[in-house]
């Protein structure tokens, strides 16, 4: 048993050395990684403050991330960020930054903006091209410069002038109080005639919407006497045709037309004037009808309001029908 000893210890530094070995390796592996990431492009930006920035910070374009902040070097009097961006997103030449806020809580990220047509390559991004977030601190810093400017004595001088021309005239800001309230009068006033106008302009088209079916139902009675006049101007212009052909036919009676016939002729065609002058009082009340008709439409169905469809609309045939010549039942 003594004499295995050694050759076990050896046995150990051989495993113990190749572990170490392995480790090592792994260690350049992960170093080289990350100093040269695989897939990835290496730029950088000069920032004027990079109090909002570190390292590992996300670089997002359109919302999606990209890359992320490598490292932050001092350079004088700015700071000099290195960053790395996948190889398919190109960054041209004029390509911006801004940084923004993460979360309400805190956090940032950088937003990149793509823009140019020549890569950016080695060339740094310039200051000016670097949108910082909003520093309040700052902002009260950056005030200070344009306060220190101010004349005291002068803008004492203008609230004194200011405070004796309110002491002096309180009757001008009663007045323009008093104006304000006449103004706000009438402003109500005028819109409480613009809400009973409204009131009735509602009353008026309830009414007619109320009397819509009475005005449809009076135009079709119009319409089924308007059908009647015509059947009445067919019946009186045949008979104006049959009065014709009857006198003639009472002309070719000569022999017996002095003695018997005359008389009847006479008084049949002083009956023509009187048929022909009822003709034309039809004309004038069939076309008063139809005007009359026109304008309850007009009323019914306005142009621009509310249209009634009367396609379903039967209007009722006379019940008795009289053929006659010229018109057929």
């Amino acid at each position: 048993m003594p004499e295995l000893r050694p050759a076990g210890a050896a046995r150990e530094l051989r495993f113990g050395l190749y572990g170490a070995a392995a480790l090592a390796v792994l260690l350049v592996a992960t170093a080289a990684l990350y100093l040269l990431p695989l897939g990835k492009s290496t730029y950088t930006a000069d920032l004027a403050d990079a109090r909002s920035v570190q390292a590992g910070d996300e670089i997002r374009i359109a919302g999606v991330h990209v890359g992320s902040v490598k490292s932050l070097e001092l350079r004088g009097d700015r700071v000099r960020m290195s960053f790395t961006v996948n190889d398919n997103v190109f960054l041209g030449d004029r390509t911006t930054l801004e940084i923004r806020m993460l979360t309400v809580v805190g956090g940032h990220y950088i937003a990149a903006f793509p823009a140019g047509t020549a890569a950016l390559g080695r060339q740094a991004i310039p200051a000016d091209r670097v949108r910082l977030p909003y520093s309040l601190i700052r902002t009260l810093q950056d005030a200070a410069a344009p306060v220190q400017q101010v004349d005291g004595n002068t803008l004492r001088k203008n609230f004194d002038a200011l405070q004796d021309s309110l002491s002096g005239n309180p009757d001008a800001l009663r007045r323009m109080g008093q104006a304000a309230q006449s103004l706000v009068g009438l402003l109500d006033r005028q819109n409480a005639d613009v809400s009973r106008a409204l009131t009735v302009m509602d009353e008026y088209l309830t009414a007619v919407n109320g009397n819509r079916a009475l005005l449809g139902t009076f135009i079709r009675k119009i319409g089924s006497l308007e059908t009647d006049g015509l059947a009445k101007k067919a019946e009186i212009t045949e008979s104006l045709t049959v009065t014709a052909e009857l006198l003639s036919r009472i002309a070719g009676i000569e022999p017996a037309w002095h003695d018997e016939l005359e008389p009847l002729a006479d008084q049949l065609e002083a009956a023509v004037p009187q048929l022909e002058d009822l003709g034309r009082r039809f004309d004038q009340a069939l076309n008063g009808l139809n005007e009359l008709r026109t304008r309850l439409q007009a009323a019914a169905t306005p142009a621009n309001g509310v249209t009634v469809d009367q396609s379903d609309i039967t209007v009722s045939a006379p019940e008795v029908c009289i053929p006659l010549p010229g018109r057929d039942c």
